[in-house]
């Protein structure tokens, strides 16, 4: 009998097992904590905000999913300087304890297909006045031989959709890779925290660029997280006990897109993780895929997690509590485009993904 018994008992404490580890390692609640933030004001400027692109009556044929509609411009503006930029925390702080400020690494990529060593003030030195900064955040599990190679894929899928509108993009990289325990539920665990506290980072980023300059920050999966994170704590929220005391303009014009989004739906609502990201910015593009493979399983990455918002999207119920800031947040399903895909590939590789991130992007036309 004890026989029998014996590996349904082992079998038994291995699920406990995962399931502590879970709930060690899953974020913890806000607190009232204060993480000291250096920004640098002299690299700030307040600048009253100008529209750089005026919209036409002409538009191009909309995608099959009724994406908006996208304005021609009489005169294209084509913005000849670097490609884009790579800001990496990988040589970071990854936790409030072995906050050192925020030494980010940046490297310049040129038109030429070389990589130059740059800095933040010298990445804000060559920002065209009024132009819009696309910040790109990748997900978890991304090695840099990845990213780099994504991150050209990307510049070009996103310069092909309006070649003749200007925007600077910067591709954020942060340690989303090993080591690994290579018990699921603890990985991603981890780096479900370590993205939210890479808001910071990239907080102290936004804090650097002018307000003259309309901003898009575009997540990938886990990537949203840290792109949350940093709208919440730009609104004068808290993550993980701490607050921003950089730099955060409520003048700053703060658009947000969305792919494989890999948080809860209820996030967004009042008195939940990312509350205040909804009243801070101008319009959140939710990219819906009701079949994405890997986050069918996010319910199972902690105890008591609800679906992921970007299979379920902004639920009625969601809408309801969000009261009038609902109306900020689209979602758009493309479940017929990528059926059980996942990766960032997926995404930035369909055409009218990119035609229908355009508002968002190049803050043209509406964003909601």
């Amino acid at each position: 009998m004890h026989r029998s018994l014996f590996p349904v008992w082992l079998i038994a404490r291995f699920v406990w097992l995962l399931l502590a580890w879970s709930i060690l390692f899953a974020p913890r609640a806000m607190g009232g904590g204060v993480l000291i933030v250096d920004g640098d004001p002299r690299t700030v400027t307040q600048a009253v905000d100008v529209r750089i692109v005026q919209e036409t009556a002409s538009t191009v044929d909309e995608p099959s999913f009724a994406a908006p509609a996208v304005p021609q411009l009489e005169q294209p503006r084509v913005y000849a300087g670097p490609c884009y930029w790579s800001v990496s925390s990988r040589q970071s702080a990854q936790h409030p304890r072995d906050w050192n400020g925020c030494p980010l690494e940046v490297t310049q990529r040129n038109p030429d297909g070389s990589w130059t060593r740059s800095s933040i003030p010298h990445l804000v030195g060559q920002l065209q006045p009024g132009t819009p900064v696309l910040i790109c955040v990748h997900g978890s599990f991304v090695s840099v031989e990845d990213n780099c190679k994504e991150s050209a894929e990307a510049y070009n899928a996103l310069r092909a959709s309006a070649p003749g509108l200007p925007v600077h993009v910067i591709f954020y990289t942060w340690p989303s890779d090993g080591p690994y325990t290579f018990i699921a539920p603890v990985d991603v665990a981890v780096r479900g925290c370590r993205s939210d506290f890479n808001g910071f980072h990239i907080a102290w980023l936004l804090s650097n660029i002018p307000d003259q300059h309309p901003i898009c920050l575009w997540g990938h999966s886990h990537g949203n997280r840290a792109v949350m994170s940093c709208v919440q704590l730009l609104a004068g929220g808290e993550v993980e006990d701490y607050c921003f005391t950089g730099y955060r303009s409520q003048g700053k014009r703060v658009r947000i897109v969305m792919a494989a989004a890999a948080f809860d739906h209820n996030w967004l609502n009042p008195g939940q993780r990312y509350d205040r990201v909804p009243g801070r910015v101008e319009g959140i593009l939710n990219l819906q895929n009701r079949k994405d493979l890997p986050l069918a399983f996010y319910p199972l990455s902690r105890p008591f997690a609800h679906r992921a918002i970007a299979r379920s999207g902004v639920t009625p119920r969601d809408r309801s509590k969000l009261g009038p800031q609902a109306a900020k947040i689209a979602d758009c399903d493309v479940t017929d485009l990528l059926g059980h895909a996942h990766y960032w590939p997926e995404y930035y590789s369909r055409p009218s993904i990119m035609q229908t991130a355009i508002p968002y992007v190049y803050y043209v036309g509406r964003s909601g």
